[in-house]
């Protein structure tokens, strides 16, 4: 079945003054978002305040969804390799990454997360972000899979 979930999120601009000033690019979920999205999306969030890495990782998993990577089969090897190839490669990206979640609820449980999928054993400071942006990535990814297939049972396309 093919779904047209990810319709529902929106790029929009906000300018930054200061430093940065400019304009910069956004996703949030439009306003005509069902309330089920809705409530996935916040899901995802773990009761992190509003964050645009966390609204892009929810709109990737859903469009992953609508174009079949991402779907409704037993195994979850799908969203394994939805995750792997959402990981930031780049070294300062993940430290920017780890710097602005850090003392959220979103780090604090991929964190335990990827300790009990052993993929904390690692000495290597990147590759232990990498471990904790991984688990991080595979919740929204999951929560958001696990929604859209609610929707398609519930009959919404």
């Amino acid at each position: 079945m093919t779904t047209a979930f990810a319709r529902h999120f929106a790029a929009k601009t906000r300018t930054k003054t200061g430093i940065n000033n400019g304009d910069e690019i956004f996703i949030t979920l439009a306003d005509d978002a069902p309330p089920w999205l809705k409530e996935a999306v916040r899901e995802a969030h773990q009761d992190t305040l509003p964050s645009d890495w966390i609204y892009a990782e929810c709109q990737a998993a859903t469009l992953a969804f609508d174009e079949g990577s991402l779907d409704d089969s037993e195994d979850d090897d799908c969203v394994h390799e939805h995750t792997d190839s959402r990981i930031d490669t780049a070294t300062k990206d993940l430290y920017q990454w780890a710097a602005d979640f850090c003392l959220t609820d979103t780090f604090a449980a991929a964190e335990e997360e990827a300790t009990d999928m052993g993929m904390l054993e690692e000495k290597e400071t990147v590759k232990r972000i990498m471990s904790v942006q991984y688990a991080a990535i595979r919740y929204i990814a999951d929560t958001m899979r696990q929604a859209c297939i609610a929707a398609v049972k519930e009959g919404y396309s």
